[in-house]
């Protein structure tokens, strides 16, 4: 009886973990190769990469907030141009994972990084912990979804009259 119990159970169990998500995560992909590409150039305000991996119809999700591609590109912008100098990228890392089938061979790349800049109208130096998630949909960005502290940032736009 316990034989059979514990077949059973190992049985039963195998079932459950078959379902689990699984998929291949890579870091050296083309996914991960134009975030890196894209991040990179956004240091120096250059918006090719960007330009090519978004589309007009990419959902931008900022700490919960839905924004348009125009808009975001106009907000890291003004990040050069109004609100901080030196901006760096010091460290980041990348990865891209393939889903399975059982999950519509989804495409997802996550980025981690230390945003870093200096306030232009105080001199103070800024370490901002960044994580972001890119759906990927034939080659282009569908869902781009940025999570960071925006206190200084929000702050900065303040004083800069580009919020109310």
């Amino acid at each position: 009886m316990k034989k059979t119990f514990l077949l059973f159970t190992l049985l039963i169990s195998s079932f459950v973990i078959g379902q689990e998500i699984t998929g291949v995560t890579t870091t050296g992909d083309k996914y991960s190769k134009a975030i890196a590409k894209m991040t990179s150039e956004y240091e120096s305000n250059n918006y090719t990469t960007f330009d090519e991996v978004y589309t007009d119809e990419t959902v931008f999700m900022i700490n919960g907030q839905n924004f348009t591609k125009e808009q975001v590109r106009q907000a890291y912008m003004a990040h050069h141009a109004l609100l901080y100098n030196d901006i760096a990228l010091p460290w980041s890392f990348t990865e891209t994972t393939v889903y399975d089938e059982n999950n519509n061979n989804q495409v997802w790349s996550h980025f981690y990084t230390n945003w870093t800049g200096t306030v232009k109208r105080n001199g103070e130096k800024v370490q901002i912990p960044v994580f972001a998630s890119f759906k990927w949909i034939d080659g282009k960005v569908a869902i781009s979804s940025w999570i960071y502290d925006p206190t200084v940032e929000m702050t900065e736009m303040k004083k800069a009259g580009l919020l109310k």
